[in-house]
């Protein structure tokens, strides 16, 4: 995005990928109605746990855009793997490695950013590789059936509900 003229960058980014999810359907896609970043904690120098300090934006991000007929939930972001017990500690339906850094970089550049996540994992407790690599095709084929649809469900709404941008905050 840093390297393209505003002419040429996209009308909305689109994170695609796999989530974890104690009680969302495994193999199904949802997006995300709203976004956090379960790694940030400075409340130790006064900022709300979540919220990146001197970042114009709340600890937990509301996504204005939503698809016709796919399901919302909320999607948390962290640097490590949730399983088990974990999701106890995480105030959202679904996990993510990826998704609060794509909708930094569409906010940096005034981009709306959508997040679309096909549960992978997160029923049982994660023990290897596999358990989190049988639903991956399943989760390929929900994810393009969506896809499929995004243009045609974009097109059908209001531009201006598509161009908006999550709210900001007052920087601290």
């Amino acid at each position: 995005l840093a390297r393209t003229k505003p002419e040429e960058r996209p009308d909305l980014l689109v994170s695609i990928g796999s989530a974890g999810a104690r009680a969302l359907e495994q193999g199904m896609v949802y997006q995300a109605s709203h976004i956090s970043y379960r790694d940030m904690d400075a409340s130790p120098l006064g900022f709300e746990k979540g919220r990146t300090p001197f970042v114009d934006l709340p600890a937990e991000i509301a996504i204005p855009q939503q698809i016709a007929d796919v399901t919302a939930a909320r999607l948390s972001t962290g640097s490590n793997v949730v399983s088990g017990a974990a999701y106890d500690l995480i105030d959202a339906d679904m996990v993510d490695m990826e998704g609060f850094a794509v909708m930094r970089a569409g906010h940096a550049f005034d981009l709306p950013t959508i997040a679309l996540k096909g549960i992978s994992d997160g029923k049982a407790e994660l023990r290897h590789f596999r358990d989190w690599a049988d639903y991956l095709e399943a989760v390929d084929e929900s994810l393009a059936k969506v896809i499929d649809r995004l243009e045609s469900s974009i097109a059908a709404m209001d531009r201006a509900y598509w161009t908006q941008l999550p709210h900001r905050t007052a920087a601290r």
